[in-house]
């Protein structure tokens, strides 16, 4: 039996590149079996996994030479095809169909559960980082790992199958704190609910108005956009003037996680607007997972009112943004943590602890400081309007 490196002059997923001999390889073996054939075989990352892949077929002759019982282990394209079909979200299941289709690439094809290793996973990292930031190739490895731990929902044998450790790329620690500032506020909402314009259809001023009244939801009570978008017409109650937000991050899922707000005037407002709009299931959007184009538009409006907008601009923010924004101008106002948490659903653990202060006069309290903010900055907007306004037709 060899372990050794094979090359290659063609490209392979997975192999490297040898600039001395500019060709390919992997490290791979050769060896007899027991019943005298010779088994080959190519295409590992690493020297430990050819000696693990080895280790495997000497065990297998020797079950099979005594007749003990073999354990099954399901392939990993299987467990990830299986996987797949449990992912309800639509956009989540296509990124994690992209996800296991790189990753599934690197991988031997007959390559089973219980052989994967860390440096199976190692072998997307590396080859993600060549693409993408490490921010994003963790969030990319959770979804790898997400897979593995909940392995065994679908293949019950696997319920005392130990995980294999899942490696991290080194993230550098970083955290937004732009706020978004009542003038911005003002210059954004005014573009994106005025009027129809003559150069646009009135299916885009539709969508430029619904993607205001998400922004403007969005600061009045600080969810995600995605919580938002997925608010569905059963999740208010306008006689009980209180409303539901769901939690859409994953790990709400099965903790079915839900906020009861208190429906404001201002929030009432919006809710009746659109019920004058052709109802569907969901609020916002036709399938409760984005309002078409919402991002193009927040950009356009931001371009036309002269508001930096986008991750990658200079001081420019994103719609997430207003999350912050609400969670600062509760606690400046004087609002307990608990209720803050309460209202936003953050799961810190310095929240967690007060969560069970929370009362819902406490919650009104905080989301009418949102609402108060608003409509202080809508005030001084008009009254700035009102007093050009008079300036001009005292110059005329």
């Amino acid at each position: 039996m060899a372990i050794k490196k094979v090359f290659s002059n063609k490209a392979k997923p997975g192999w490297k590149f040898d600039a001395q001999v500019k060709q390919f390889w992997s490290w791979g073996f050769d060896l007899r079996l027991e019943n005298g054939k010779r088994k080959r075989e190519s295409g590992f990352g690493s020297k430990q996994l050819a000696e693990n892949a080895v280790s495997r077929i000497r065990i297998d002759e020797k079950e099979g030479k005594y007749n003990l019982q073999i354990r099954s282990f399901p392939k990993v394209t299987d467990v990830c095809e299986k996987r797949l079909q449990r992912i309800e979200n639509k956009r989540e299941r296509v990124r994690a169909m992209r996800v296991f289709r790189v990753w599934l690439g690197l991988l031997p094809s007959n390559l089973k559960i219980n052989e994967v290793v860390p440096s199976h996973i190692r072998l997307y990292i590396d080859s993600r980082l060549k693409e993408v930031k490490a921010s994003s190739v963790n969030r990319e490895v959770t979804i790898i790992a997400s897979m593995l731990h909940s392995a065994f929902v679908d293949f019950p044998e696997l319920e005392n199958w130990n995980c294999p450790r899942i490696p991290r790329p080194r993230v550098a620690k970083s955290r937004r704190e732009r706020l978004i500032t009542a003038e911005e506020t003002i210059k954004v909402l005014t573009y994106l609910l005025s009027p129809s314009r003559d150069d646009e259809t009135i299916i885009e001023a539709r969508n430029r108005r619904r993607v205001g009244l998400v922004f403007r939801v969005a600061l009045l009570t600080g969810a995600r956009i995605g919580e938002i978008t997925a608010m569905r017409w059963e999740h208010i109650d306008f006689s009980a003037r209180v409303m539901q937000i769901v939690g859409t991050k994953t790990r709400f899922r099965t903790a079915r996680n839900v906020r009861y707000l208190e429906l404001t005037d201002t929030i009432r407002e919006i809710f009746t607007e659109l019920l004058g709009e052709p109802v569907g299931e969901y609020v916002f959007s036709q399938t409760g997972n984005s309002i078409t184009h919402y991002y193009e538009i927040m950009k356009k409006a931001c371009a036309a009112v002269s508001v930096k907008y986008g991750r990658n601009a200079m001081g420019g923010f994103v719609t997430h943004d207003a999350r912050h924004t609400a969670v600062t101008r509760m606690l400046q106002a004087g609002i307990d943590l608990s209720t803050v948490g309460a209202i936003t659903g953050h799961s810190d653990n310095q929240l967690i602890l007060h969560y069970s202060h929370a009362t819902r006069d406490s919650r009104r309290k905080a989301i009418e400081v949102l609402e108060n903010v608003m409509n202080e900055a809508e005030s001084e907007s008009a009254q700035m309007k009102l007093n050009s306004e008079q300036k001009m037709r005292k110059a005329s």
